[in-house]
């Protein structure tokens, strides 16, 4: 099951659960078989349109051989819940010769409760008849746009939720929005910012074509609604490479101003403050988008990043044990507590966290045992031949990619290898030195371009400490202009949270 089945998915007056197999609605509540749940999420997800057996077949048992029975006795099982639970107002509608679509049948306003347009169809031509052609129009109408609203919804909470290599996964309920609505500002800013996500992360195998596509999107968006907040983030995102750190700032601030509870406006400005090293203030946005989203995973992992960053070790251990049994398979969850296990003498369930069978299918910084296993042996005792070996095991691994790189020099730092560390942070951050991590270049990915550009979070984190006790640090900071951020607004790094 993919990141986006995992969250509850809305339609009508059902609520779909996938996580514990529920649907609940006006009817009642009935359990489902693993596979029918499956079935329900993906019609679900693309409402309205009709999809193929062949597709449902591929998205059920991928390469297994299975009869016609099966799918047709997932159906029918289907239909019976759909049936009880939502009194028979959400359906699933066989196309012949095509597929299969999920439904939402509304009923007429002088209806009973309960009375389908099956059931009208049933009684007569006539009764339709007197409904009134100009009614019927409208109902249809709204409920189009009703659909779109819904598909809206749903990828704005994949997106809200996903980790930013798989923003992917909100693309096909908001292109499906768009092809009822088209000029839907939000869908289009929606669309634009899952697109700059993608390419600037590693989601996209054409990242130049993926920010085209985000920057139409978000100058359409804009067109309809100047002050569309989705759009305007993607497009800050798509300008940083030429935004000094205070620009940037100023931009994200601008951008609350007019929408002060969205979500990804604030989980951006938390980002952005972490990274300047405003421990303080980054918790402060952070919360307020954990008050706008209670049930997103987003902004809890952040939060345990922030109490480990402000050294309360056991606070942040406590939230990561909370948060993995309920999102297990989330690259950011589980990077949040491998870190906090790694860097805190837990090495031994760290470790056992890397061999376990449940792991992210996508991590956004991936680990690997060869370089994190000798390092737990020189976390565990320090002794000059562990620590030689951990370093070559980290440098090796700092040259594979930035995620790998951001590991080595908090590794390094650790055990008090500091040339190292620096050696690993100024390849990575200023492309300087013999140490270079790979990267793909994209020619307007200011990711690629500016690797340093608003992704340092790490360098304040527990690890890093050393490292900025070293002169060498205020070096760096001028070099990537971090420094002069700071003396332009009268701050300085701190790791406090509010009281």
């Amino acid at each position: 099951m993919n990141v986006a089945a995992t969250f509850p998915v809305r339609v009508a007056g059902l609520n779909i659960d996938p996580v514990r197999r529920r649907v609940s609605g006006p009817g009642g509540e009935a359990a489902l078989e693993p596979l029918v749940m499956q079935l329900l999420v993906h019609l679900a997800e693309r409402q309205g349109q009709v999809l193929p057996r062949r597709e449902l077949f591929d998205h059920l048992w991928g390469k297994a051989q299975v009869g016609d029975d099966s799918l047709n006795r997932l159906i029918g099982g289907l239909r019976k819940a759909l049936s009880r639970t939502s009194d028979g107002s959400v359906v699933i509608e066989t196309v012949p010769r095509m597929g299969y679509r999920l439904i939402v049948e509304p009923s007429p306003p002088s209806a009973a409760p309960g009375v389908t347009r099956r059931y009208l169809i049933g009684i007569g031509a006539s009764s339709l008849l007197m409904v009134g052609g100009s009614g019927a129009w409208r109902a249809r109408r709204d409920s189009r746009v009703a659909q779109a609203q819904r598909l809206t919804d749903r990828g704005d909470i994949i997106l809200r939720d996903a980790v930013p290599l798989q923003s992917g996964e909100a693309l096909p309920p908001l292109r499906s929005a768009l092809d009822i609505d088209p000029q839907n500002a939000r869908t289009l800013g929606l669309l634009a910012l899952a697109e700059e996500i993608r390419a600037n992360n590693g989601g996209s195998a054409n990242a130049g074509d993926t920010l085209r596509t985000a920057e139409e999107a978000a100058r359409a968006a804009l067109q309809r609604d100047q002050n569309e907040p989705h759009a305007r983030l993607a497009m800050i995102e798509l300008s940083a490479g030429r935004l000094d750190w205070a620009q940037m700032e100023d931009q994200l601030e601008a951008v609350r101003a007019s929408a002060p509870v969205n979500v990804h406006v604030l989980g951006s400005l938390a980002s952005f403050l972490q990274a300047a090293g405003r421990t303080s203030k980054s918790w402060f946005y952070n919360e307020q988008a954990a008050a706008a989203a209670p049930i997103s995973p987003t902004p809890q992992w952040r939060r345990a990043l922030r109490l480990w960053t402000a050294g309360r070790n056991e606070d942040a251990l406590s939230l990561t044990e909370r948060l993995l049994p309920l999102w297990p398979r989330h690259a950011l969850v589980w990077n949040a507590r491998f870190m906090i296990l790694a860097f805190t003498g837990r090495t031994a369930a760290a470790a056992a966290m890397l061999r376990g069978a449940v792991a992210p299918p996508v991590n956004a910084h991936p680990v690997r045992l060869a370089q994190w296993l000798p390092t737990f042996d020189a976390f565990a005792d320090p002794n000059s031949m562990r620590i030689a070996k951990a370093k070559d095991a980290n440098l090796a691994a700092a040259r594979l990619n930035p995620g790998q790189a951001t590991y080595a020099a908090m590794a390094l730092s650790q055990l008090g290898e500091l040339d190292a560390a620096f050696a690993v942070i100024n390849g990575l951050l200023l492309s300087k030195g013999p140490l270079i991590a790979d990267r793909p270049i994209t020619a307007r990915s200011f990711v690629a371009n500016s690797p340093s550009w608003c992704r340092t979070q790490w360098l304040f984190m527990p690890p890093l400490a050393a490292v900025r006790r070293d002169p060498r640090f205020e070096v760096l900071c001028e070099e990537i202009g971090l420094a002069r951020y700071w003396r332009r607004r009268g701050v300085g790094p701190d790791i406090r949270l509010p009281t």
